[in-house]
């Protein structure tokens, strides 16, 4: 039976720092998020404009007593943009928000495939040891049916199938012994640790309501919305009235002129007061606004699909791991007539009634089943942390 049961919540750093992923994929990851403030800083800040300096020296053979030199600072900055200034910081804030859940997403992807592979690659090896058990019970039966053939008991038939078996479990068993090392070169691609050694932290099942509050995607659509809503009011604030301040230092020299070589000139004065303006007619004014309007439709549009994709996908998976469940409890009953019939076996086998072989198969039978359950639980773990891999744990 499945149970819905709390979430275990491993932070994501706390992975990454296991070296589950390797040294590059970390310093890619971090460079990302340096790049993501760096760049949500210059939006923030992007409404200050910068103060100018210019200086001037002027001398040439036209009038070659003369030097002339200017030094002159202006700053022209807007204070009021009818709310555009606060809409932009609001815009760069969303804009970072949305940024960061891209590269945490994107760090998880890294994270979370490094567990999928190391648990395929346990899940493998639990096959494979499945394998070579069965391999093990045809070989056995190999000996019986050729027993029985010799014995005149059964046809060629019979030892035919029972050898045809054996060589077709033996080329399945290539195959997953293949799976293991391809399996095993894709995880060297991504982290240096070896798999035989890795300590897979183990996931629980979370419940829809949480899943879909902490959903990176969702979480990243929702500060897309906020962006392009803030974005849409600047769009209109561009063409409202705007309020800057201006104001200008300037110093002059000039030495010497045409007609009096030793004449000197020098002057300093200042400039300052306020600007209103306004744009009066822009032909593309409410196309522009229109544009950024549809914009911020379009990422309510998508943050809709988004929420109907990540419950479907929530409800798949959980579909998923209730079959798993069946199939669970299946092989437990299957499990529980083996353990009998291994019981029946040994005691028949004890009074002369079964051969040796029949021991062995019985407890081959019996080992499969085990490893049924864990590779089914393996199973289980990959559905486990594809949801897990959506979720933030990290307030941004």
């Amino acid at each position: 039976m499945l149970k819905k049961v709390a979430f275990l919540s491993l932070p994501l750093l706390l992975l990454a720092q296991n070296g589950l992923i390797s040294k590059l994929k970390e310093q890619e990851i971090e460079l990302d998020k340096k790049k993501s403030i760096v760049e949500a800083k210059i939006l923030h800040d992007s409404w200050i404009n910068p103060i100018n300096m210019r200086y001037t020296y002027q001398k040439g053979d036209q009038y070659p007593n003369q030097l002339f030199k200017s030094f002159s600072i202006q700053v022209d900055q807007p204070i009021f943009k009818s709310g555009g200034i606060y809409k932009a910081i609001l815009y760069a804030n969303a804009k970072k928000r949305s940024a960061l859940f891209g590269v945490q997403s994107k760090e998880k992807s890294y994270v979370f495939r490094y567990i999928r592979l190391a648990l395929q690659y346990k899940q493998l090896q639990l096959s494979i040891k499945k394998q070579k058990l069965l391999i093990e019970n045809a070989k056995l039966d190999i000996l019986i049916k050729k027993d029985q053939y010799l014995h005149g008991e059964i046809d060629s038939t019979f030892l035919d199938n029972a050898i045809l078996n054996k060589n077709r479990l033996a080329i399945a068993l290539i195959d997953l012994e293949d799976k293991l090392q391809q399996t095993k070169k894709e995880i060297k691609n991504i982290s240096d640790l070896d798999p035989d050694s890795a300590q897979i932290p183990r996931f629980t099942l979370i419940q829809r309501a949480e899943f879909l509050q902490k959903n990176l995607s969702l979480k990243q659509s929702q500060a897309d919305i906020e962006a392009n809503k803030n974005y849409a009011y600047m769009s209109i604030a561009r063409y409202l009235p705007s309020l800057s301040l201006f104001a200008n230092y300037n110093s002059q020299k000039m030495q010497g002129s045409l007609y009096v070589p030793g004449y000197k000139y020098s002057d300093s004065y200042k400039t300052y007061g306020f600007r209103i303006s306004m744009p009066l007619f822009d032909i593309n004014a409410l196309r522009n606004i229109e544009s950024a309007k549809i914009d911020y439709l379009k990422s309510k549009n998508h943050l809709l699909q988004l929420m109907r994709e990540k419950r479907n996908f929530y409800k798949t998976s959980l579909h998923s791991l209730k079959l798993l469940d069946k199939k669970i409890a299946l092989t437990k009953e299957d499990l529980g007539l083996y353990e009998g019939l291994l019981k029946d076996t040994k005691d028949r086998f004890e009074a002369g009634e079964k051969t040796k072989y029949d021991v062995q198969i019985m407890q081959n039978s019996l080992k499969t089943k085990e490893l049924d359950l864990k590779i089914f639980d393996m199973q289980k773990q990959i559905i486990l942390s594809q949801l897990y891999q959506e979720m933030s744990d990290e307030k941004i």
